[in-house]
């Protein structure tokens, strides 16, 4: 009996070609997939940094405001002019300021390779009405893809008021 056994016929060991066709594509699949989301996480920490430092950036100059005399004197410019980290210049391309509300300037930042546009606006304060302070609000833009342009439309944004 043993000796018939021992001769059956076996398969050959071994993978076909569909099989390793198969497996190839279901490896280049995960790391496809694996790849993408690599790319949406870097992308979105990006993307939350730059509002973190939008929303950093306007408390700063808000607080700088603050600290000043009377609102429509305050120049960002020349308060932060000989700083390294930071470089203020005047633009167009910042975001309208809200409605109600004087404008005193508007600037563009770049901090870490992107285009900060800074929109400072006031409303003076009322003599005739003992508790309205005045008002300085701040709205920070920049754009998808953090290059130089106008934010006036299709932007991100970041809004601060402030009382003084």
């Amino acid at each position: 009996m043993r000796a018939a056994l021992d001769y059956r016929w076996t398969r050959p060991r071994g993978f076909t070609l569909v099989e390793v066709a198969v497996s190839i594509l279901l490896v280049m699949t995960i790391i496809v997939a694996a790849i993408s989301v690599r790319y949406l996480a870097v992308k979105q920490a990006r993307r939350g940094d730059a509002y973190n430092t939008a929303g950093k950036l306007g408390q700063m100059l808000l607080e700088g405001w603050r600290s000043s005399g009377a609102p429509a004197t305050y120049d960002p410019i020349a308060r932060f002019a000989g700083q390294t980290v930071i470089v203020i210049t005047t633009t167009t391309m910042a975001p309208p300021a809200p409605t109600g509300f004087l404008t005193l300037g508007r600037y563009q930042v770049v901090l870490d390779n992107v285009n900060y546009y800074v929109t400072l606006a006031y409303i003076n304060e009322d003599p005739s009405m003992t508790q309205q302070p005045a008002v300085l609000h701040a709205v920070v833009g920049f754009r998808h893809n953090y290059q130089a342009a106008s934010v006036a439309t299709g932007a991100n944004y970041v809004r601060l008021t402030t009382y003084k």
